[in-house]
Parts: C-alpha cells; sequence; structure tokens
C-alpha cells in the first residue's frame, strides 16, 4: 500500500545522525506491516536496513539476533543440534501462517516493536528470559527483560526515538526441552491461545498470548499440576471472534498438552 503523506525518507547509516523524532516518525525494517494499511499520521520514514543489524551471532554467553534480521535467516542457519530450544523458534514463525515472501523481509524486532496480542515470537522471548537491548538516537543503550517489554496490545516500554537493536538469549537456555501451541479458528486466521512451555529440569516455565493482551508468565515447581484455578484471575481477551471464558478453557487446554508435552521429551 501506498503511504502518499509521508513527505521524508531517511536512510542513515548510524542513527545518531537523527536530529528530530516526534510521532509523525517511523522506522522502517521488512515494513509487511507498515505497508499493509493506511498510516494517516505518517510523515516521516526512517530505513534501518543500512544499519547492518541482521546479524545472528553466537557470543561467549548470549545468542544474539540483531533486530532487522529476517525471519527467513532463523530457519536457515545451522543450529547446534544439542540446542533444543531452536525448536520453538521454528514453530513460532511457523505459527505466522506467513507466505515465503513475507518471512523473507518480514523481522524479528518488527515482530516483536509491532506487540501485536497474536504476535508469534515475544511468548517465545519471554519463555526463555531473553533480554532485549535498546538504543535511541542519542546513542544511549540499555536492556530490558522481555517480560518487561510489550504493556498490552501494541504498547511496549520504548519512548520516542528508541528502537530495539537485539535479542539476546543465554545459550544455556537454548538447551531448555520446549513446547509450542497456537490455536487459531483455521491455520490462517490470527491465533485465538498462544502457549510456550519450557523446562530446565528444575522449574517449568509457561508463557500464555494471543488469548491476553501481552504475554504473561507462569512460573511452576510440578510439571505434573492439575489445578488451572489462577487462570480465574487472568484478564483474558474478549471480542467478536471469541470470549474471553472460551479463550481461558482453551488455554487452559493448551497449558496441559504443553505439559504433557516437556514430560514426553527426553532429558
Amino acid at each position: 500500500m501506498d503511504l502518499p503523506n509521508v513527505e521524508t525518507y531517511l536512510n542513515p547509516e548510524n542513527i545518531q545522525t537523527i536530529t528530530n523524532w516526534d510521532e509523525s516518525s517511523a522506522w522502517l525494517a521488512g515494513g509487511t506491516w507498515l505497508f499493509s494499511e493506511p498510516q494517516p499520521y505518517l510523515k516521516v520514514l526512517v530505513d534501518i536496513q543500512q544499519l547492518g543489524w541482521s546479524e545472528i551471532e553466537v557470543e561467549e554467553n548470549y545468542l544474539a539476533i540483531g533486530a532487522t534480521c529476517p525471519l527467513i535467516k532463523l530457519l536457515e542457519y545451522p543450529w547446534l543440534t544439542e540446542w533444543t530450544a531452536i525448536e520453538g523458534l521454528k514453530s513460532a514463525i511457523a505459527g505466522l501462517a506467513a507466505s515465503l515472501k513475507i518471512i523473507n523481509v518480514a523481522t524479528v524486532g518488527g515482530n516483536i516493536c509491532l506487540a501485536l496480542s497474536v504476535g508469534t515470537l515475544a511468548p517465545l522471548m519471554v519463555a526463555l528470559r531473553a533480554t532485549y537491548e535498546i538504543y535511541n538516537i542519542k546513542g544511549e543503550s540499555h536492556q530490558v527483560a522481555a517480560k518487561d517489554f510489550q504493556l498490552g496490545f501494541k504498547s511496549t516500554i520504548l519512548q520516542p526515538g528508541e528502537i530495539l537493536r537485539r535479542v539476546l538469549i543465554p545459550l544455556s537456555h537454548l538447551k531448555w526441552k520446549i513446547h509450542y501451541q497456537r490455536f487459531g479458528i483455521t491455520a490462517t486466521d490470527p491465533a485465538l491461545a498462544i502457549v510456550v512451555s519450557t523446562s530446565n529440569y528444575q522449574q517449568v516455565r509457561c508463557v500464555i498470548g494471543a488469548s491476553v493482551a501481552a504475554p504473561q508468565l507462569l512460573e511452576f515447581d510440578d510439571v505434573e499440576m492439575k489445578d488451572f484455578a489462577f487462570l480465574q484471575k487472568v484478564n483474558f481477551i474478549e471480542d467478536a471472534k471469541a470470549s474471553a471464558i472460551y479463550r481461558r478453557e482453551l488455554t487452559a487446554v493448551l497449558i496441559k498438552r504443553s505439559l504433557s508435552a516437556l514430560l514426553c521429551q527426553k532429558t
């Protein structure tokens, strides 16, 4: 879709060269969502593809994924076989039910920062205790836990002029057992519920998404738990697609299946 109201296009090699930022400005990465619908407020596009943030790097303690990394690279990268959690990453991308054309250009940062309730990567990053590295146009940076990043539907902690730079996943967490589930009315519909469960052999982390406005982390000591009364306190989405009660019951079913799948995985 054309964006006829855009007046300025910037293609910086360093974000510190950007001197002004206001509500009419937007970062441009893959652009798969940005160009999918009208953006009447938008006047300035800042293309970040020249910043060189598309890398996948294995550092001493972390797997670092650049914000502009296309999703296709996560599917094609030669991952170590002992990194069992990578299957969850692949499932999250498959959960988008997007065409190959979209996956080739859509980026990790775009998926996370759009902060849709049905976002597929965010629940996984919360489950793996990932950290997000954030830059601003002054050249300052800080890190935030993935679980604290998304506040609600299309709402994050990002302030004007801030941008997600990298996703950092501890290497030890990539060896966790993982199970990723998504349920929608059809395979191509947005999910009604997402459940991602991980186990580090001492504790179970379960993250629910799509049925709530932002991913919510649940932690259990017992993978065989049977009491899900705690879900009564969760604020589930209520809309034309499904009631809050339906989403709650569906989420409970997915959690049970997910925990059962973890039990079946070899240690």
